[in-house]
């Protein structure tokens, strides 16, 4: 049996404003900046190792609040299954937590795991914005589900439109995803934008750009942030915002829209021995879960 974080506190998932679960989702491929790539399947499960992490050195959150909402539902059983299989589980598993109006938040796992959130957005909501965190913009034209395809793939479902997501963080951005960003168009915040005009701007800048929605899934791929707060990533690229930034963004978020849930992608474990991107994982799961709903 996996671990539970111990913060999630809450007995009941039925009674849990917000549910944990890890998905374990692999065969979206590597990127091209990973240092001797392979194929070869991820070894350790991050959010079993985000979990133990976390146990060791716990915390409330930054406004002192435990996890009384919060409810861990362990892991989904994704691993030896086909890629159609494991996205047909993660999806159904967000689509029943929107479904009881309560906070889903998966922790994979690679990219796969953004594609099935995103899918499940599309099957119970007609009218919701995507915040999407990541170094890169993933919407290279391919006619295969990778990496750097997803939201290319995402965009195609009827109620995942390109105009209702912003992505956040942007700074590493290939020939074959420059195309795909001309031809969808997307709200784009780059990197620097949040230094050179500061976060309260992109803020009202993002919000004029999803329009009139009502809710928001943020997906969150780990190297969007700094490298030097989470170095246990794929694909790192300097330049990025920080937790802090983050976290600051998603507050602002949270006062304007109902969050329906959140994915956090791309952490290995194997390349985290002092654990710092697994303190970030587990704080970004438990800040997440306690942020209030508008009003």
């Amino acid at each position: 049996m996996s671990p539970r974080l111990r913060h999630a506190l809450c007995p009941d998932e039925h009674r849990a404003r917000a549910v944990l679960f890890g998905a374990n989702t692999q065969g979206a491929g590597f990127s091209e900046s990973v240092r001797g790539r392979s194929d070869a399947p991820r070894t350790l499960f991050t959010a079993d190792f985000m979990r133990e992490a976390d146990n060791e050195s716990p915390s409330l959150t930054e406004s002192l609040e435990d996890g009384d909402g919060l409810f861990d539902a362990g892991n989904l059983p994704v691993e030896g299954l086909a890629v159609a299989a494991q996205l047909s589980v993660v999806r159904d598993r967000f689509a029943s937590l929107f479904l009881r109006g309560q906070r889903a938040i998966g922790v994979g796992g690679d990219h796969h795991i953004k594609y099935a959130a995103l899918a499940a957005v599309n099957d119970v909501f007609e009218d919701c914005g995507v915040v999407y965190v990541d170094a890169h913009p993933d919407c290279a034209q391919s006619d295969a589900l990778a990496f750097d395809s997803i939201l290319h793939h995402a965009w195609k479902l009827p109620h995942v439109r390109p105009e209702r997501t912003s992505l956040f963080g942007i700074r590493q951005v290939n020939a074959r995803e420059r195309e795909g960003l001309r031809a969808w168009k997307p709200g784009v915040i780059h990197a620097v934008e949040v230094v050179e005009r500061g976060l309260p701007a992109v803020l009202e800048s993002m919000a004029a750009q999803l329009g009139g929605v009502r809710r928001v899934f943020v997906s969150v791929d780990l190297d969007g942030l700094a490298p030097h707060e989470v170095p246990a990533v794929e694909a790192p690229y300097p330049g990025g915002p920080t937790f802090r930034e983050l976290l600051v963004l998603l507050r602002g978020l949270a006062r304007r829209y109902e969050l329906v849930g959140l994915d956090v992608s791309e952490f290995i474990p194997e390349l985290d021995p002092a654990r710092l991107t697994a303190l970030v994982t587990a704080r970004l799961v438990k800040e997440f879960a306690a942020l209030p709903s508008p009003g």
